[in-house]
């Protein structure tokens, strides 16, 4: 549900890798009718996998999925700019979701 009380129909699509830059994963969420795309740095991915373990698709699926949910609590505007989790935020999704090493 968004700040203005509507509650939003999200469905997650399919995933993907760039393979350019620090090859991101995306994952591609249907958000009322509206594509969008959350863009998982590959580089704090990669890092914390490589601290901690491997997480399975799921569970990217997951960390993506409650980075747009509190995008979406927030009422930001959900642009591919914003749309990019870096490794400080990707360490505090895989927390708040239980996530552990």
């Amino acid at each position: 549900m968004g700040q203005d009380g509507i509650v939003r129909a999200v469905a997650f699509k399919k995933a993907g890798v760039l393979a350019s830059g620090d090859q991101p994963e995306l994952y591609f969420f249907e958000l009322d009718g509206r594509k969008v795309i959350v863009c998982v740095s590959g580089a704090a991915l990669a890092g914390w996998q490589g601290e901690n373990r491997y997480l399975s698709r799921e569970m990217k699926i997951d960390v993506a999925g409650l980075f747009l949910k509190r995008r979406i609590e927030a009422g930001t505007e959900l642009v591919p700019e914003d749309l990019r989790i870096e490794r400080g935020e990707f360490e505090s999704l895989v927390r708040q979701l239980g996530i552990s090493k």
